[in-house]
């Protein structure tokens, strides 16, 4: 169960097109004109520079709109909410929610990855697999700024505006509702999901590179319809809420920016803005 691994943390995927494409859409109906682009949300020092179709968005764009309120999020209060919201309180962790055989496993690949114990117990399942993807990741060099990140930053420095689809609390929510699944079937996928992560990692970031929608949807969509719980709360019920505020927009000169799995497959914002009569273009590097 790959989607795990990309629990608001990264969406790589991958092939190569002979003509280079990029996850970058521009979006339009009537008077209306919007960039839509597929982020990851780590990614390693070698993934810079992006490819050119997302600077040709950014300076395109005078208004940035990210998942959140990135801001805010990352600010010492977003990330103090973030973090008391996930964490156990004192005389409970993880190991009470979890079976004996699943803590067994949790265990050994602590021991042979050299991860904190311990830290990893104290939150709660969904926050901890974030937690064990984001030490696999850094275990392969793959945990420095996304896109949104970079994106944030240049977006501080031009004085642009900024937004978010969903406020705070609504995006901290996502991972309260992913808190409340199955421990076990958290945990365990996420494990298994390390074995595979270092031998796919290239093919998947290619992928997203060249903004191959189909083989996105084909590597993963199909994963997550699997706990179809996970798929409604990370993916399908947040892109039909964010349609409200993209319908909305007016203008030419706003950068939405989003995890790249959100614009694939049948409930993904590609298809669904289409259905609404907006037109379509990838942008190529």
């Amino acid at each position: 169960m790959r989607q795990l691994l990309t629990i608001g943390l990264l969406l790589f995927f991958g092939v190569s097109q002979a003509v280079f494409a990029a996850s970058v859409w521009q979006v339009s109906k009537d008077q209306t004109q919007f960039y839509l682009v597929g982020t990851v949300h780590l990614l390693s020092e070698n993934d810079f520079p992006l490819p050119n179709a997302f600077d040709t968005a950014f300076n395109a764009s005078q208004h940035l709109i990210f998942e959140t309120d990135m801001q805010q999020l990352t600010s010492p209060a977003g990330m103090n909410k973030m973090m008391s919201q996930n964490t156990y309180r004192p005389g409970q962790n993880l190991k009470d929610v979890l079976s004996n055989k699943v803590y067994q496993q949790l265990q050994a690949m602590a021991k042979e990855r050299q991860w904190p114990l311990t830290a990893i117990e104290q939150f709660k399942p969904a926050f901890a697999a974030m937690m064990i993807s984001v030490q696999e990741l850094q275990r392969l060099g793959a945990a420095s700024t996304g896109v949104d990140m970079h994106y944030l930053q240049l977006g501080l420095q031009q004085q642009k505006s900024m937004s978010g689809l969903e406020t705070v609390d609504e995006h901290l929510a996502v991972l309260t509702a992913l808190n409340e699944i199955d421990a076990n079937k958290v945990i365990s996928s996420t494990l298994q999901d390390l074995e595979k992560i270092e031998s796919m990692l290239s093919q998947m970031k290619a992928a997203w590179r060249s903004g191959h929608a189909e083989q996105l949807a084909d590597l993963f969509i199909d994963d997550m319809k699997k706990i179809p719980e996970i798929y409604q709360i990370t993916l399908a019920k947040r892109n039909y809420a964010w349609l409200d505020t993209l319908t909305q927009l007016e203008g030419k000169d706003t950068m939405v920016l989003v995890g790249a799995l959100h614009m694939v497959g049948e409930d993904g914002l590609l298809k669904l803005l289409a259905d609404r009569g907006y037109r379509i273009e990838q942008l190529h590097d």
